[in-house]
């Protein structure tokens, strides 16, 4: 069992080391005190051999020897120095210079030392804080997820019960977007996109909307009308170009705008009474001034002209229409008195079915002579035979060159038509259809047959 402590002796303990906490902070005060003279010192120590080339190397070669052999060193190479250069220097100044070079040299040593401290704490301390960083985001998801919906039910309720928090965050928001609309062109240029569809959207699909947006655009406008002259102008001379550009494009518009123009023109005449007399006036003055002997004559020249060069146009038409029809009923009787007989032409020589144009008739004194054979005096020849014939050689397709068709054996003979035709291998037909008639008129179409 220990003795409990009297509290005369808790006192005292607490009083002597109260006592050795004030004797540690001196000290240490008269210490730092102490160090802040030394390199107050050793800068002015070190300024004043800055120019001294021989103190210069001293304090080079100090540097790089251990602390051991220092002292030894330094007095070896200032004692060549001094017997080379500086002879007349005294023995005690020397001694002052090397307590100063050594003052200099733990003040440095002293320095570096607490830089190389200062530094690894700190390299120490940015390694405990990526340590800290990656065992964050390693957390668990479900956590963190926790985490934020409780800092966001948090904010919202303090939004919803401060006024002053909100017009705060409201106000913070307000400069932020504004500074990045104003800043940032890509931000600018997407929100007027996002701005554009949200509202076609919203003005397609709601109907109370569209009307609100039509009422307000349409006082807007009524107002800027009324109060700004530059765009009651503006909008006037748009509205005349439009009226003009539909008046000349639009034929429909055109006339409605014609009529609607007359209507309104006879209802004030026939309303209104001053009009009335007002136009009437006018014609009369207008009659009286044109309606003189010279614009007479005028007149009756022009409707003269008018006449004759219409006359002339109908001429013309009729001519060219009689020109053109008589050439198409001059082809057409040509065609017709081509086509009016078929193959009915066969030619002696090789018995082939021709059209009158295919063959020429035979004149005995201009194809046979007396200098030809028996056998080509025999024959008449057609067209095609024409060539060679007249330079008294048969033709290709003769019969007297023992090209004739074979007799027809008597097992088909006795056939009639209908059998002919499911007999034959070939099949001759002719279909005739009548041509579109085209520019040609109907009455000198071909006709069927």
């Amino acid at each position: 069992m220990l003795r409990k402590k009297t509290t005369s002796s808790k006192v005292k303990t607490r009083k002597e080391a109260y006592k050795r906490k004030q004797q540690v902070r001196s000290y240490a005060a008269i210490h730092s005190w102490r160090i802040l003279l030394l390199t107050i010192k050793a800068v002015h120590k070190f300024s004043r051999f800055k120019h001294k080339n021989g103190v210069t190397m001293c304090v080079s070669r100090r540097f790089s020897t251990v602390e051991s052999n220092l002292n030894h060193s330094y007095s070896l190479n200032y004692c060549n120095n001094t017997q080379i250069q500086y002879k007349s220097v005294n023995l005690l100044k020397m001694k002052e210079e090397c307590v100063d070079l050594i003052i200099i040299q733990n003040t440095t040593k002293k320095i570096v030392s607490k830089v190389c401290r200062l530094d690894y704490e700190r390299k120490r301390q940015m390694q405990n804080r990526k340590q800290k960083l990656a065992s964050n985001t390693c957390m668990n998801t479900k956590s963190l997820i926790i985490k934020h919906r409780r800092q966001r039910i948090w904010s919202n309720n303090k939004y919803s019960q401060n006024s002053q928090f909100r017009e705060e965050k409201n106000q913070n928001a307000i400069k932020y977007f504004r500074d990045k609309y104003n800043n940032n062109n890509n931000f600018r240029m997407k929100e007027k996109e996002r701005i554009k569809t949200h509202m076609s959207l919203k003005y397609h699909n709601n109907a109370k909307f569209r009307v609100q947006n039509n009422t307000q655009a349409s006082r807007r406008t009524l107002n800027k009308y009324h109060n700004n002259t530059t765009v009651r102008s503006k909008i006037k001379t748009r509205s005349k170009i439009d009226m003009l550009h539909k008046y000349h494009a639009n034929s429909d518009f055109r006339n409605q705008y014609k009529a609607r123009m007359k209507t309104d023109v006879l209802k004030r005449y026939y309303t209104n009474h001053s009009i009335r007399l007002k136009a009437i006036q006018r014609a009369l003055n207008s009659y009286h001034k044109n309606n003189t002997l010279m614009t007479r004559n005028l007149r009756q020249l022009y409707n003269q002209r008018r006449c004759i060069l219409k006359k002339d146009a109908t001429i013309q038409s009729h001519q060219c229409i009689l020109k053109h029809g008589n050439l198409y009923i001059q082809n057409i009787k040509e065609f017709r008195k081509i086509i009016q007989n078929g193959p009915d032409y066969v030619c002696i020589s090789c018995g082939l079915a021709l059209f009158r144009n295919q063959v020429i008739p035979f004149i005995k004194e201009k194809y046979i002579k007396e200098s030809m054979s028996f056998e080509v005096k025999k024959k008449i020849r057609s067209y095609f035979n024409h060539i060679s014939f007249t330079e008294q050689q048969l033709p290709s397709r003769v019969l007297l060159s023992k090209l004739e068709v074979s007799e027809i054996p008597s097992e088909l003979k006795r056939l009639n038509n209908l059998e002919k035709h499911l007999v034959a291998l070939r099949l001759p037909f002719m279909k005739i259809v009548n041509l579109t008639s085209g520019k040609i008129p109907s009455r000198l179409s071909q006709k069927k047959y």
